[in-house]
Parts: C-alpha cells; structure tokens; sequence
C-alpha cells in the first residue's frame, strides 16, 4: 500500500500504470474498481463501498497477468501466498482515498482523462509516438482487463486514480528535506575511520595433516547441509512448439498474396490514416449548409459564422477515425481531403467541418512484405502441424500405445534425461542446456511433482508449447560416501581445521589486548607472520586486508574497542582497533543527496498518511463475501 501512495506522489496514477501495464500487471499499483453505492459490499470504507464483483475482477485481472510469467501459478497458491490479502489491502485504501477525495470535493475533467491516457507510452504506436486505439485495447487486454467496453472501464479507473492523486500529491509535494538533515547525511556518508588490525595469517595453523575415512565421515555427517546430494529424477520428455515443425512447413506463393491482400483490405500494413479538423456548430440543417457553400467559396469565418450563427471553432489535431467522438463526423472527415468543407448531421446537431490536414500513409509493396508473410504464414502453419501431432499422439495413447510409441504414431521426437536435480544441472554441476531456456522451470517443476511410472497429461511449459513427461527412476537425497566427495571434503576439513586452530589464537589475542596489551606487543608474543597494517578508510571502501566486511564493522564499532574479523581473502584472522572517527570537512550536499533524502521524507510520509486514511474511516468487511470473490469458498454456499 505504502507504493501504491508513493506513485500516485510522483505523478497521479500516470507513472503507477505505466510500470504496471509494463512490468507488474498491477500488482504494485492496484488498479481497482472502488464504486459508490450498489450491490453488496465485501468492504466499507467511510461512504466508499467495494463490491465482491469489483474484488473478485481485480484478483482476477492480477492473478492472470502472474500466470502470464508462471503458467503453473493456480489461483490456491497465489492466495496462499498472501496474494488475496494484499487486493483486499489495496482496495481498502483504494476506498479510503477515494472518500476522502470526495469529502474535498475533488474532481477530474473527461478531458483531462483523455489526455492523460494519450501521453501514457504503453498505449502509442511505437513507429508514429501517437495514442493508438488498437494498441489500447490489446494492453488492456493483456493486462488482464475482460468483457465488453474494456477501454471504458479503464478510463473510470484513470479517472478515479486522478481525483485521488489531487489529494495525495497536494501533501506530499509539500515535503522539503531541510538542509540540517541532509547536512548530518551527508557527515554520516563521509566520515572516515583510522584503523589499526593485528593480521593472523592461515600459516600460523601449521599443517593440519591428512584426514583418515573415520574422520571424514565424521565430518561429512556434521556437515550435512554441505555435502547432501539432493534428490534427482530421470525422466522423458514429449514436447510440441511451434518452431520444432517450422523446418517442415512449406508455404506457398499463393497464400503469401492471398495474406497480402487480406492485411491490406484490414488496413493492417500502413500506418493509421489521420486527420485534423475544426469544426463549428449550426443551429439547423439549412444553416451548415449554406455556411458550408460560403466557407468553400472562400468566404470569411467571422461573417459566415454571423450570417448562419455559427457556434466557436473548435479544433481537433491527429486524430485516428476510432478517436473522433462522433462516428458521423468521423466517417465525413476521414472521406475528406485536407481544405475540404462539409456540413454533418452529427450525433448533436448539425456541424460544419473543414479538414485542415489529412494523412493517408502508403502501405507497403507485396515484394517489400513478402520475407515477412512468409514468415507469419510459417509459424501459422506450424502451428496447425503441432495441434494436428498433439492430436494424434493422444489418439495413440488413448488407443493404448505408451509413451514412446505414441510419440512415434505422431512423428515427433523422444527426449531422455538421465539423473537431474530440481534445478536442471546434474549434482557433478553439469547443466542441461535445453532445460534452462526459457519454459525450463516450468518443467523441472512439473518432473519433481509428477509420481514415477505415470505420465503426465499435456501440459503448457510456454506461450504455446506443450509437453507430455514421465519420471523413470528416482535418486532420494542422501549423504555421500566418503569416496564420492572425498577431495572436496578433504578440502573443506582442512579449512574448517585451521579456521579452528586460528580461533584458539584470536582468542588468546583478544584477552590479552583487552588488558591492556598494545597490538604490536601481542604480535611479538605470538611470533613471526603476525603483522600490524594500518589504513585509514571510507565507509564504501577498502584496502589490502582491510576487506568490505571487515570495514564494515570498523564503521560500527566504537573507537578504542578491539573486534575480531576476518581479512582479505577471509582465510586471515584479525583484530582490529578504531584509533580515530574522522568527521568530515563541511561541505555543500549535492543534488543526488538531497533527492535521496526527499525520497525518504516522502516514504515516511506517505505511510504516516496511509494510516491516517484507514484510521480515519471505519473499515468494515463482509469476511464471507471476501472469501467468495477470492475463490476461497463456494459462493453457492
């Protein structure tokens, strides 16, 4: 909820949509349909009602555009894993917003919703940068938006996120990071610290020897979470996508100009035609026309306009015929040709209108087009050769035929995979390289799911591949014998043994300087190899021994206080000392610092308001119907 508020700040619902549409499908966001009054509510807010149609809608929209990245995602899962809870939290401070929107009496313009949608990339034409209808409606659609007048019910939501972020961004746009605060940001960033660090080097262990099989079994038993071979499955694969029968597809000429003619009469190969139109408004039919007549003889706008009481000009500027508001004028205007004049029996009343620029572009030439049909037609008849081998691989198999001998009956291939774990890498570390592109997870997840011996049903791993698997054996996880792994554990034992061979001495070190012993004289006590380096080091720093960890401490301890660490490579010990806390110079912070520490500001903010809005209102919900729209119960129940 907190980045719900946090992008309504930045730009009214403007910026929230495009990331959403984009890359979350409105899972930040939130777009909602919270409607004043009607049906039964599964949540109240102050007057603000959401219906459980608007919740269960909302949920669905979402849980689709997931499924879109994770076709395996059931509605269960998602809701189990809070999914569900954060609609309702959405919705709740949806409705919160809202009421408190119209206690302000806060409003928002159709016009003003219009043009906030045409500046919104997702939805212009990427060769022309214009608002496109068709391009508006397929986002929508996928997006998870559905039913009739999906455009219409996107523009309620625009709307209604506009009126809220009025409210939103008159408090937030009122935060200013005061200079004290990032002046004191600014000192914290840059302090730096002395250091002084007494370095243990792994030699001082002395050789450790060679570990016998009774202690390397020993070993591998405490260390199981290292050395445990997880479970592995070996399995077959029946797979059916489209660019497995490209190579087999052969497309004629004759259907590459019949799918030529057929884009060229749906206007699909050229650009949208548009126009640009002024229009006036007549009082009567008799009127237009004659101040039709007179404007196309050249006459003046002011004495025609007098003459027929002709209304203002009003201008219309690039506009696709889908975008005129009036399907008479916009069927008129786009038979016109820039500078002609015509009066309209619009849907309110006569107008005369005059084009004053008319785009028509070009389409394209068969020859310029023909690499790219062929292609489409490609892919189309692929697809028609994958349905019809799904087809008969499970005719094969309902006539009895296994799994190998189906896949025959229907000329497609067989895939064997020996022993792979659940990430698709054999447990020597070895990948298998078809299972990693792009489907790959989908996959591996259905193997580990699926109970040896039994195949599977068709399954979708992709956007229009399918698959028929069977696990043949399985691996359970279990611990290594000591010859499997006996190199890696020899190596992991000699670290782990010297690593406690150096703690012996740390700790020795450490009581010493704790009383009172300088570094330097412990480093003479314990004999040569022990150093004593000093550095003098930025937060975001590091030199020599003195690594990013052990840095990292030092900016969190107290001078003077000794603390044990690990130096360079992590293999040497250390002990280390603060002897100074340098404070910077005053300087004046840069602009990258103060945006970070308004970001800040406004983040506290937004949730300080957040909990005032849900405080402010009773908040009341109907746990019932919730569960009804969230699928969680049988609303028949």
């Amino acid at each position: 909820m907190l980045t719900l508020i946090r992008h309504m700040a930045k730009n009214p619902l403007i910026g929230g949509i495009i990331i959403a549409l984009l890359v979350a499908a409105f899972a930040l966001w939130g777009v909602t349909d919270v409607i004043r009054g009607g049906g039964t509510s599964a949540i109240i807010v102050g007057t603000e009602r959401v219906s459980a149609q608007d919740l269960q809608r909302t949920f669905n929209r979402q849980l689709r555009q997931m499924q879109m990245d994770n076709p395996r995602l059931t509605r269960e899962e998602a809701d189990a894993a809070g999914f569900g809870d954060q609609i309702v939290q959405q919705m709740t401070l949806q409705a919160a917003l809202a009421a408190k929107a119209g206690e302000l009496g806060l409003s928002i313009s159709d016009q003003a919703v219009f043009e906030s949608i045409r500046t919104i990339p997702a939805f212009q034409n990427p060769f022309t940068g214009r608002f496109d209808q068709a391009t508006f409606v397929e986002v929508l659609q996928q997006s998870g938006y559905t039913g009739a007048s999906i455009d219409r019910q996107f523009e309620r939501d625009m709307a209604r996120g506009l009126r809220q972020g009025q409210f939103v961004d008159a408090i937030i746009d009122a935060v200013d990071a005061p200079l004290l605060f990032v002046q004191n940001r600014q000192a914290w960033r840059n302090e730096r610290r002395a250091l002084r660090a007494l370095l243990i080097p792994p030699r001082l262990a002395g050789d450790v020897g060679d570990p016998d099989d009774e202690m390397l079994e020993a070993f591998i038993e405490s260390n199981a979470g290292v050395f445990e071979r997880p479970e592995q499955r070996r399995f077959t694969l029946i797979r059916f996508a489209p660019e497995l029968f490209e190579r087999d597809v052969q497309v004629s000429e004759e259907d590459i100009e019949d799918l030529y003619a057929f884009r060229l009469s749906q206007g699909d190969l050229a650009e949208p035609a548009v126009r640009s139109y002024e229009q006036w408004a007549a009082p009567d039919q008799d009127s237009a026309e004659a101040a039709a007549r007179m404007l196309t003889e050249g006459q003046a706008v002011a004495s025609v306009r007098e003459a027929h009481g002709l209304a203002e000009r009003v201008n219309f500027t690039d506009l696709q015929q889908s975008q005129v508001p009036d399907r008479a004028i916009a069927a008129a205007v786009f038979e016109m040709d820039a500078g002609d004049i015509r009066a309209v029996d619009s849907r309110l009343g006569w107008r005369v209108v005059r084009v004053t620029q008319a785009v028509d572009p070009a389409p394209p030439s068969l020859d310029d087009m023909r690499e790219e049909l062929r292609s489409q037609l490609a892919v189309d008849l692929a697809e028609e050769a994958q349905f019809e081998a799904m087809g008969a691989f499970e005719d094969a198999r309902r006539s009895g035929l296994d799994l190998d001998e189906a896949a025959e009956a229907a000329g497609v291939p067989v895939e064997r995979f020996d022993y792979l774990t659940a990430n698709a890498f054999t447990v020597d570390g070895a990948p298998a390289a078809s299972l990693l592109e792009e489907g790959g997870d989908a996959i591996m997840q259905l193997i580990f799911s699926l109970t040896p011996g039994l195949d599977s049903e068709l399954e979708i791993y992709g956007e229009g591949k399918y698959l028929v698997a069977r696990v043949d054996s399985i691996e359970t996880a279990r611990l290594p014998s000591v010859d499997e792994v006996r190199e890696d554990a020899e190596a992991f034992w000699r670290l782990r043994t010297v690593d406690e061979r150096l703690q012996v001495i740390v700790d020795d070190a450490m009581e010493r300087i704790q009383a009172g012993d300088s570094l330097e004289a412990v480093a003479a006590v314990i004999g040569d190899g022990v150093s004593v380096e000093i550095a003098t080091l930025g937060r975001e720093e590091s030199a020599g021994p003195f690594n990013r960890n052990l840095v990292s401490q030092a900016f969190n301890a107290p001078r003077a206080a000794p603390f044990p660490a690990r130096a360079g490579d992590q293999r040497t010990r250390a002990i280390v000392i603060v002897d100074e806390i340098i404070a910077p110079r005053p300087a004046t912070p840069g602009a990258e610092l103060r945006q970070s520490m308004q970001e800040e500001l406004e983040n506290d903010l937004a949730m300080v308001l957040q909990n005032a809005l849900l405080e402010a209102y009773t908040v009341r919900t109907d746990p019932r119907l919730i569960d009804q729209a969230l699928g969680r119960i049988d609303p028949n129940l």
